[in-house]
């Protein structure tokens, strides 16, 4: 007979990400500027002066995915101490192995994002199509659903795997819909 025990220790961590900023991104995230524009702001950023969130917001808003190259993870509460333990009884779904990544069912149609069903966001629309802003604080009626880019909100298209996880959905629905209706006429 065993007693399975779990033990948690809750971490904080420095993830640091860099970008390599260059005046041709600039001009990405600023179209309308011109050449004096970009010269002026990349002066502002080697001189540290400029408003880095600013800039990365502007990116977003423009719709210009910067590429962050990740560079470590400085679990800092691991060396120096200070984090916090907990102990919980468990079972055996106590024990985890990381699970394969599954291809991308998902690609976004605008940006290069490409992800898994669960990862995209979920607009709620109303009769006649148009988007239902903050649905969950707000009594309205959604009459659709879609899926959009996480990254952008711009529609997403199925990748060759998100066909074919797709078509398994349809067929596992007709097959419960079948049975469903051989259980209904089971009990006439």
């Amino acid at each position: 007979m065993k007693v399975i025990i779990e033990k948690h220790e809750w971490h904080q961590v420095d993830s640091q990400y860099t970008l390599d900023l260059d005046e041709d991104l600039l001009r990405e995230i600023y179209p309308d500027y011109d050449d004096d524009e970009i010269q002026t702001l990349m002066q502002e950023l080697q001189d540290q002066t400029a408003d880095l969130d600013q800039l990365i917001s502007d990116a977003w808003d423009n719709e210009v995915e910067l590429e962050w190259d990740q560079q470590y993870d400085d679990w800092w509460t691991h060396r120096k101490g200070g984090y916090d333990v907990t102990y919980e009884y468990g079972d055996e779904n106590s024990y985890h192995t990381r699970l394969e990544d599954k291809p991308p069912t998902h690609k976004c149609t605008k940006c290069r994002w490409a992800g898994n069903r669960w990862e995209t966001l979920t607009q709620h629309l109303r009769e006649d199509g148009s988007i239902i802003e903050d649905y969950y604080e707000n009594e309205e009626i959604s009459h659709d659903i879609k899926d959009v880019c996480p990254m952008c909100d711009s529609d997403v298209e199925l990748t060759e795997e998100g066909i074919k996880d797709e078509q398994e959905r349809k067929e596992r629905l007709a097959q419960w819909e079948t049975m469903e209706d051989e259980e209904t006429d089971d009990e006439k």
